[in-house]
């Protein structure tokens, strides 16, 4: 009879966790492993640009597939008490244990992959999407575009650290006025219909509280005038009324830029392993008045408590903090970017797999 018991109760403890683990294992693995890789991605991209910032090699490695197998081992056995007087017990008992064995597939980003998504510069089109995509068009500009008509954004910080000061003030002053003016809600941005994808028409509004701005923004577009529909191009057509040329820079070379904000320590100067810009003057000029808007990334011996993202490198930690609303913005803009950019991962070339045992 004991023995018929404990087999009945192992037997509905085995259905009703055979029952339970399908939607068990989907409530609880599906948000860890997103928090996982949510988190690791940002690590990967903190970690390459602070490689950047010291002219070493960036590397992405990405999760191509998870693969879960959730199994369960049922345990039963019987168990009691003796004792004098005739007042034993038996009672039987079960353990149902429940085992996650994931394998996780991952595919470094190399080849003609790289080059696509890297270093080819960002389309115009992308460059609609992200503004219509709530982005700030000061931010998209600033990161993402090199030139605009005469003004220069500082374009050899589009790889590794200069050596000479960058020249970007009245691209800054430019960028500064687009903003105002789309805070206002008097700026739109669209296709142009003739020429689809290499250009883009930049709309601005005349009021009486705007006239000044848009004068000063088409003189330093380097128009004759005021205009209130300005073609922004990359290939500008010779007699083309209000076109301005746009360059575009890569997704590396945005990262690049943004890069310039990580601060590093003055011993890393000193020895050179971090290149040193210095000004017309001599003076060591302060990168800071590029990126203080966009990205800075503290360092420091000890790890931080309650960072935004944080990576170990070259003995020392950096991190993002997490009150700092204009550098998590610039992060979240270019983790944006870079999944826009990702493409297919067919033909990825060689992956690496890897079978995670856990009891």
């Amino acid at each position: 009879m004991r023995r018929a018991l404990s087999l009945l109760v192992a037997a509905a403890t085995l259905l009703t966790a055979c029952t339970a683990v399908g939607p068990r294992s989907l409530r609880y693995g599906r948000g860890t492993y997103n928090a996982a890789i949510q988190q690791t991605n940002s690590e990967q991209l903190l970690l390459n640009l602070v490689r950047l910032r010291y002219r070493d090699a960036p590397l992405f490695l990405e999760v191509t597939s998870i693969s879960s197998s959730l199994s369960v081992e049922l345990g039963a056995g019987l168990g009691g008490t003796i004792a004098p007087g005739g007042n034993s017990s038996v009672a039987p008992g079960t353990a149902v244990t429940y085992i996650d064995r994931p394998t996780i597939t991952y595919a470094p980003l190399q080849g003609s992959r790289f080059g696509k998504q890297f270093l080819s510069p960002v389309e115009l089109g992308d460059i609609l999407l992200l503004y219509h995509a709530g982005w700030a068009i000061d931010r998209i500009f600033k990161v993402f575009v090199q030139r605009l008509g005469p003004m220069q954004n500082a374009p050899r910080a589009s790889g590794p650290t200069p050596l000479e000061a960058p020249e970007f003030q009245a691209f800054f002053t430019a960028t500064e006025l687009l903003r105002s003016l789309w805070a206002d809600g008097l700026v739109d941005l669209s296709y142009l219909p003739s020429v689809a994808g290499n250009a883009l028409s930049l709309t601005l509004v005349s009021r009486t509280d705007s006239t000044e701005r848009i004068a000063r923004l088409c003189a330093l577009f380097g128009l004759p005038g005021p205009a209130s529909t300005i073609t922004l191009t990359d290939a500008p057509r010779p007699g083309e009324p209000n076109a301005v040329l746009l360059v575009p820079r890569s997704l590396l070379g945005g990262m690049y830029y943004v890069s310039h904000g990580v601060e590093v320590p003055g011993e890393d100067y000193a020895i050179g392993r971090v290149p040193i810009t210095r000004d017309k003057d001599g003076e060591l000029f302060d990168w800071a008045r590029l990126t203080r808007a966009l990205m800075r990334v503290h360092y420091g011996r000890r790890e931080p408590a309650g960072a935004y993202v944080s990576v170990y490198y070259r003995g020392l930690w950096f991190w993002i903090a997490d009150n700092d609303l204009d550098s998590k913005s610039t992060f979240s803009f270019i983790t944006q970017v870079l999944e826009m950019q990702s493409g297919e991962l067919k033909g990825a070339g060689p992956v690496l797999t890897l079978p995670v045992a856990a009891q």
